[in-house]
């Protein structure tokens, strides 16, 4: 996903707990068709946002953390719309985690101030909450198996 950037930059980096954000650019071609005439973050890439802060998060805890993928969402709930100009704002918080998988509290806010900050977020409403379980990637066989023949056909 090249074309979506989840994360400007990160205002808070814990052991247990990170907070990245992102200016959401009107110019963003996702914004033209969802909705015309009132444009909103997609709810699919601020889950994308939320996992990629989960990603900065497990970085401290396991090597690799880059390759870890979305494996549930429980209980997302979405409460308010992120529109063109906001700071989309994630705060994720390591549950629980072993080798198979991490467990995040993961809420997002829609910071309207031009130079949003931690203080700034502070008292805001979650735009987006849920439980997120992210698990190490398995890499796929190929699609392309040779296919083998008993005998060629005469």
């Amino acid at each position: 996903m090249d074309w979506y950037a989840p994360i400007d930059d990160v205002l808070l980096h814990e052991r247990d707990r990170v907070v990245t954000r992102r200016r959401l650019d009107p110019a963003e071609p996702y914004f033209r068709d969802h909705f015309p005439g009132r444009p909103v973050l997609p709810g699919v890439l601020a889950i994308e946002s939320l996992v990629r802060a989960g990603r900065v998060l497990l970085g401290a805890h396991a090597e690799g953390a880059d390759c870890w993928v979305l494996a549930s969402a429980r209980a997302v709930r979405f409460s308010s719309f992120l529109s063109p100009g906001q700071w989309l704002v994630c705060d994720v918080k390591l549950v629980k985690q072993d080798d198979a998988s991490a467990t995040i509290a993961a809420t997002a806010f829609a910071c309207d101030q031009e130079a949003c900050d931690l203080a700034g977020v502070e008292g805001l409403p979650p735009a987006v909450s849920g439980r997120l379980v992210l698990r190490p990637a398995r890499p796929s066989p190929p699609w392309n198996h040779p296919v083998e023949h008993a005998s060629p056909i005469a």
